[in-house]
């Protein structure tokens, strides 16, 4: 009976390994290649479009961080990088404001919001259709809305110049509203996943205790929601890193490169008749590197426990205490 038993398990452990083959060919050859073939290339010698000779840095006597220094100091990624920073922390900050608060709205017993569905629908709908129609009608209603203001104090006379309003109609601040408009649908749809997966009875005993609906977000809501508040997060470091659809779409009409970022930068080197390869390749690093030491600090900051380690450390010398007096 129990040799059968195995057998099964055997038989089905090979099916899962088979139905599983297709997925790692293609991680391979479309995930795992180009990753190493971009880290080879920033150390190589690469230019041009139809170039398949790619050389080796030391071996033709150039530096081999020749391709980094390049990229550190070109004028035009400093300009990215600093824009892609001010993109995603000025959209990034209310938009979760204004995303866990609806959130917590919704989800809270006590008001007893009728048509939750709805709210739902209408957030999420902007990251559904495409950037430059979403870009557009966010646009035509911002320039409507802020024109009439414009129109209505310049007939009023109240002393506005239109200078005054300049940087409603700049394109950092036209990205950085459309971006957050375009986010703000999915960070909801997390916010509310995080909260309504917090047991009810927490909520119910902060009610008992006469906790208000401060004190249960600040001191219960959010606490509970250190995993999904680490996934928001990460996600959200990686969504505005890449960011190239909004600020693309505002660029058509910029030539000053505010609305540069670092995809548009290794979208340019690599691309746009630049074919500048090698210098993508180690951009590519960088934005990599990048992500790789946000996504460490969030993880101590929200899923490290101090705890935890500290008794980890513990045991591991009460193990090597042993093995001594053995």
């Amino acid at each position: 009976m129990k040799d059968n038993r195995n057998h099964i398990a055997r038989h089905y452990t090979k099916w899962a390994y088979i139905f599983i083959i297709p997925f790692v060919v293609a991680f391979l050859l479309f995930n795992f290649y180009p990753l190493v073939s971009t880290f080879y290339y920033a150390f190589c010698d690469l230019k041009h479009a139809g170039n398949t000779d790619p050389k080796f840095l030391p071996s033709i006597g150039l530096p081999l961080f020749k391709n980094f220094a390049e990229v550190f100091n070109s004028t035009s990624f400093k300009d990215a990088l600093r824009n892609t920073f001010v993109f995603w922390i000025g959209a990034t900050i209310p938009e979760w404001i204004l995303a866990f608060w609806l959130a917590a709205m919704v989800t809270d017993r006590r008001l007893k919001i009728k048509g939750r569905w709805l709210f739902k629908t209408s957030f999420i709908l902007p990251q559904l259709i495409a950037s430059s129609t979403a870009a557009g009608t966010i646009l035509a209603t911002i320039s409507s809305v802020i024109g009439f203001i414009y129109v209505a104090a310049m007939i009023d006379g109240f002393g506005y110049t239109d200078k005054d309003f300049e940087f409603f109609f700049s394109v950092k601040f036209l990205v950085i509203v459309v971006y957050m408009f375009m986010h703000f649908g999915i960070t909801f749809i997390y916010a509310v996943a995080g909260i309504t997966g917090i047991p009810v009875e927490v909520f119910e005993a902060a009610e008992m205790d006469g906790a208000d609906r401060w004190k249960t977000f600040f001191h219960i809501t959010v606490p509970c929601m250190k995993p999904i508040m680490f996934f928001i997060t990460v996600i959200s470091v990686i969504d505005g890193l890449a960011m190239v659809e909004v600020p693309s779409w505002f660029g058509l009409f910029d030539t000053s490169r505010k609305a540069l970022t670092l995809m548009q930068y290794l979208q340019n080197q690599a691309f746009m008749g630049s074919y500048i390869y090698d210098r993508a390749s180690a951009a590519s690093v960088v934005l990599l590197g990048l992500t790789a030491v946000f996504a460490g600090i969030l993880y101590f900051i929200f899923l490290w426990d101090k705890d935890e380690a500290k008794a980890r450390k513990l045991r591991k010398k009460e193990l090597k205490a042993l093995k001594k007096a053995a």
